[in-house]
């Protein structure tokens, strides 16, 4: 993948494994966050119910779980990528109508798989736990005929056990628009800056909180737009953006991710600043990874971040429900430190063996779709 701001300037390389790295960093970094939140009992917690003052180690220890508390920003990590992952593909696809196509192929079938997912462990809660709250909250929605359709139709997506599903809607409203956000590459620095405008507009409203509105829609013109075209801008003109040394990136990058840390702590919640600050943070990790880093398939996931985004909280419910009736262990009780990390491996293998069922069979269509080898996948 490469991009040029002018047909005399140097193209910059962008190769398809940065992006995918970042992806799939960013869904596993959403796992450990989820699954830390849903099985550990809290720091807070931890905290006001101790019997005997905690120790050092107590503190150390409940200092370094936060550094896991940035799901929300690492899915706007998220929508800044695919913002700069749709300019390309906007750029080598000749219609809007093969777009449409490939994104359809691309994330529905594995969507759908994900609401089958979640249908089953709902199931599997009303027939083994139906006083739980989860089965009572889920029901209503996986387990009839209208909740299944909105939800596969991205109207009403959000249960415990789909709770990631939250930015779904988002992405699709973007994908509608990229043929007509997206076509005419003179028109994108004015269409970033209707949407920082709105961005504005939405904090000058609502305040600095993530999605304040009850509407999809709304939220998408005052938050998502701007996560989105940061993205596709980036990707236009990605050589204005420094290209620094191994040490000034790691250093640049640390800055960036402690001020996120503090401006989260500090407002209490994900907000406005934190997710600006994390989509600067996501445009210099674009044009600084280092490529020996990305470019190693051992820890580069991103071939099956989809299916870890989408399949991940379904697989942490059905271990919850498993270990509440096998061992009576209770979620969110769970008192050690780290004992939580242990149902890691096992959300990802899930996860894994999902990709094989959904994901892949897509990507594979896609490949044979591709009518010239030279495009990036994305």
């Amino acid at each position: 993948m490469a991009t040029t701001s002018s047909k005399n300037s140097t193209p910059v390389l962008v190769p398809t494994h940065v992006l995918d790295f970042m992806r799939g960093f960013a869904a596993v970094y959403v796992v450990v966050n989820h699954v830390r939140g849903n099985f550990f009992k809290g720091g807070a917690r931890t905290i006001a119910e101790a019997v005997e003052p905690l120790g050092l180690y107590d503190y150390l220890s409940i200092s370094l779980l936060q550094l896991t508390g940035l799901g929300t920003e690492f899915v706007i990590l998220f929508f800044s990528v695919s913002g700069f992952a749709m300019a390309h593909s906007m750029k080598h696809t000749p219609s809007a109508a093969q777009f449409y196509l490939r994104r359809l192929v691309r994330i529905w079938p594995p969507y759908l798989v994900a609401i089958g997912l979640a249908a089953l462990v709902c199931i599997l809660y009303a027939s083994f736990d139906p006083a739980n709250s989860v089965s009572q909250r889920c029901t209503g929605r996986l387990c009839t005929a209208e909740g299944l359709f909105q939800m596969a139709t991205y109207i009403k997506v959000a249960t415990p056990i789909t709770a990631q599903f939250w930015s779904l809607p988002y992405e699709v409203i973007f994908y509608m628009l990229c043929p007509l956000l997206l076509w005419r590459r003179s028109a994108i620095p004015a269409v970033w800056g209707v949407s920082a405008i709105l961005s504005l507009i939405g904090v000058a409203f609502w305040g600095l909180g993530l999605n304040p509105s009850s509407s999809v829609l709304v939220n998408f013109a005052i938050n998502a737009a701007f996560w989105f075209m940061s993205g596709v801008v980036a990707y236009h003109y990605i050589e204005r953006v420094p290209a620094l040394s191994v040490w000034a990136f790691a250093i640049s990058a640390a800055v960036l991710m402690g001020l996120i840390f503090a401006v989260k702590t500090s407002y209490g919640a994900p907000n406005s600043i934190s997710n600006l600050l994390m989509i600067l943070f996501s445009i210099l990790c674009i044009r600084n990874l280092p490529h020996a880093l990305t470019s190693n398939p051992r820890w580069n996931w991103g071939f099956f971040s989809y299916s870890i985004y989408i399949y991940h909280v379904a697989f942490i419910y059905l271990i919850a429900l498993i270990l509440d009736q096998q061992f009576g262990i209770r979620a969110r009780e769970i008192e050690s430190y780290w004992a939580w990390m242990l149902c890691l491996p096992v959300v990802l293998a899930g996860c894994w063996g999902m990709y094989f069922l959904g994901e892949k069979q897509c990507n594979d269509l896609l490949r044979r779709m591709k009518r010239s080898p030279s495009e990036a996948r994305t």
